[in-house]
């Protein structure tokens, strides 16, 4: 029987019932039509990433619940496996497995009617100008959930075939689509009483069960970055740790690095151009620009209160400010409501405190600016996106688009 916390769409229930109960025999084992059900004992105790190469894996198979192992691929210098079928695997949906010993050693996702969705502002792959990063960032806006995890894959140690891809994931607008107002990423109410991990979303185990069902903040980064500078999927990806990710990206050689983030003299709060990653302990956002009262608009997957009081929220623009009457809200108000009506329905604005989203501690966090000025700089800035406020930085976002 699937779990209460399975999602599946109507074109995978019509999958299961077209092509479950077949099987063949393979060159090296049976083949059989399956739809998955997640790692046996999900959530319960002795269910780590610690024994997670002994994992059983639960799937339907002719209407009745089968339990097997899986292959877990190759390992690397260190001893590590890539688990290659994990990391393609993704709860209530339908594939064709190979068996052998009673081990999946194969498993290819059954092709389905897929939602369709464009993007309200869509980026040009590998079109490498600070306005096409903005617009880029802006496609999984109000339609991709928090997932913690999210665009890290399985084993919890790199980038996700979903943050490797071009463009924004089905997997994601579906996971959107069959959630509301009442979806949370962790425990009800966000309290900690009521946590149940056998029903939750969240990597209580240390793997990512949920890894493709949406985007965290590293992972909404990682994406980004990688629907930016690459031209075809399945590259090497960008997902990294939130608190040092701006750092990372100025040892590359991608742009100037400071955890000196106060504006000048003469100018309220702190300093953020358009395009600017920040890290904080625990966090990574993207600045849309200061606006004159020093308020800063933002782009973020965070997992923001619902207007029930869930915390679920995921990519969305947000404003960090004193209170809603800041410019920064009042953009990020605008637009949202504007453009992303669905999420709005759900979401109000996340005003984010200042005290919170301009402090960290420690050698890593920090604020990177791109070097979109110099003869090689990995960005460019032919439209003048760092010297412009984010009201005009936005208009051109999304009228340009329209």
């Amino acid at each position: 029987m699937l779990s209460t916390k399975s999602f599946i769409s109507i074109a995978t229930i019509l999958s299961t019932v077209l092509f479950t109960g077949c099987s063949a025999v393979g060159q090296n084992g049976r083949t059989v039509q399956a739809v998955y059900l997640g790692v046996e004992g999900y959530g319960l105790p002795e269910t780590t990433k610690e024994n997670k190469d002994e994992f059983l894996y639960r799937f339907d198979v002719a209407g009745g619940e089968k339990k097997y192992k899986i292959a877990n691929g190759t390992r690397d210098e260190n001893g590590n496996y890539d688990y290659p079928i994990q990391n393609i695997l993704k709860e209530g949906y339908s594939y064709t497995v190979t068996i052998e010993d009673e081990t999946v050693t194969a498993a290819e996702e059954i092709g389905e009617d897929k939602t369709v969705y464009t993007p309200t502002v869509t980026g040009t792959p590998g079109e490498r100008t600070l306005l096409n990063f903005l617009k880029t960032a802006l496609m999984p806006a109000g339609t991709t959930l928090y997932i913690y995890g999210g665009g890290w894959d399985w084993q919890d140690e790199g980038t996700a075939i979903q943050a490797r891809t071009l463009g924004v994931s089905n997997d994601w607008v579906s996971f959107f689509s069959e959630h509301d107002e009442n979806y949370t990423y962790k425990e009800p109410d966000g309290d900690e009483s009521k946590a149940d991990p056998t029903q939750s979303y969240y990597p209580y185990g240390g793997y990512n069960e949920y890894y493709y069902a949406g985007l965290d903040c590293s992972g909404y980064l990682g994406w980004a970055l990688y629907n930016t500078f690459e031209t075809e999927s399945g590259q090497a990806g960008y997902v990294g740790g939130s608190t040092k990710f701006a750092k990372r990206l100025s040892e590359k050689g991608f742009g100037e690095w400071t955890q000196d983030i106060k504006a000048p003299d003469g100018k309220n709060g702190y300093e953020m151009k358009p395009g600017d990653i920040m890290s904080i302990n625990g966090h990574v956002w993207i600045s849309l620009g200061t606006c004159k009262d020093g308020s800063v608009v933002i782009m973020h997957s965070t997992p923001s209160r619902s207007r029930s009081g869930q915390p679920g929220g995921g990519v969305q623009i947000s404003a960090i400010g004193a209170d809603i009457n800041c410019e920064a809200y009042g953009l990020a108000d605008q637009y949202m409501s504007e453009y992303y009506p669905e999420w709005y329905k759900r979401y109000p604005i996340y005003l984010c405190d200042p005290d919170t989203y301009f402090a960290f501690e420690g050698e890593d966090a920090g604020r990177f600016t791109w070097d979109a000025d110099e003869e090689n700089s990995r960005i460019k800035d032919p439209d003048g996106l760092q010297n412009m406020t984010p009201e005009i930085v936005l208009d051109l976002l999304f009228n340009e688009s329209a």
